[in-house]
């Protein structure tokens, strides 16, 4: 508990609130100066974590080799409560793509592939809504309703929120640890990701409305004018 004493009382709070959370409260630079405090084996395992649990590309169905190298990652992390929480995690975004790869063309339960202990049972439930698995995830239904309406930004937030309180859960239940470390970070990454996500658009919308009123203002007709009567 000693080891990490120093390190947690450096991190900063996040809110308990994933919609709190409007801004990070210190730089991907700073929280790495304060890591920096792990010891070499407990920073390459938080590299693995971070890089399961907030994959780059979500939608890309796993196959056999890469399935496997999970599970070899999974049993090295440093508690049994983080490899359920980050198995979890990748055995939701199964069953989320499970549902995308259903709606494709020409596509059936035996050529599926993904992680975890839904695999299998998926497959042989690839005709139900959800799969059957309402009882294995209490907000899986209003998930379903989400993504059957292409409701997907919605969708992530909700799935967003869930695994926020998932490690908000863990971090409370472990003081001073490891796996409060670990919790942390991969909270930051979400509000990270969501905050990122919310300039991206901010500025697409920006610099539509910029065109839209560029083109219907009659400054870019006088603008063409203007240039018109400089190269006469």
């Amino acid at each position: 508990m000693a080891d990490y004493y120093t390190l947690v009382t450096c991190l900063p709070w996040l809110p308990e609130q994933m919609e709190k959370c409007t801004q990070l409260p210190l730089s991907r630079i700073a929280l790495n100066r304060r890591l920096s405090m792990l010891n070499v084996e407990d920073q390459r395992r938080l590299a693995i974590a971070e890089a399961l649990y907030h994959p780059t590309q979500t939608d890309t169905q796993p196959d056999r080799e890469r399935v496997q190298l999970w599970q070899k990652q999974i049993a090295e992390l440093p508690s049994i409560v983080l490899q359920d929480v980050i198995t979890q995690r990748l055995e939701i975004q199964t069953l989320l793509a499970a549902l995308r790869y259903r709606r494709r063309p020409n596509t059936s339960a035996e050529h599926f592939y993904g992680y975890g202990r839904w695999t299998e049972w998926i497959r042989h439930h690839w005709k139900e809504p959800l799969f059957a698995l309402e009882t294995q995830i209490d907000p899986l239904e209003h998930w379903g309703e989400l993504f059957n309406n292409g409701h997907t930004g919605d969708l992530q937030f909700q799935m967003d929120r869930y695994f926020w309180q998932q490690l908000l859960a863990v971090e409370r239940s472990h003081h001073f640890s490891v796996e409060t470390v670990v919790s942390f970070v991969l909270r930051w990454g979400i509000a990270e990701r969501r905050l990122k996500s919310d300039a991206d658009a901010a500025l697409a919308d920006f610099q539509t409305l910029s065109d839209t009123l560029l083109h219907s203002s009659g400054i870019q007709q006088q603008l063409n004018s203007l240039f018109e009567d400089m190269n006469r």
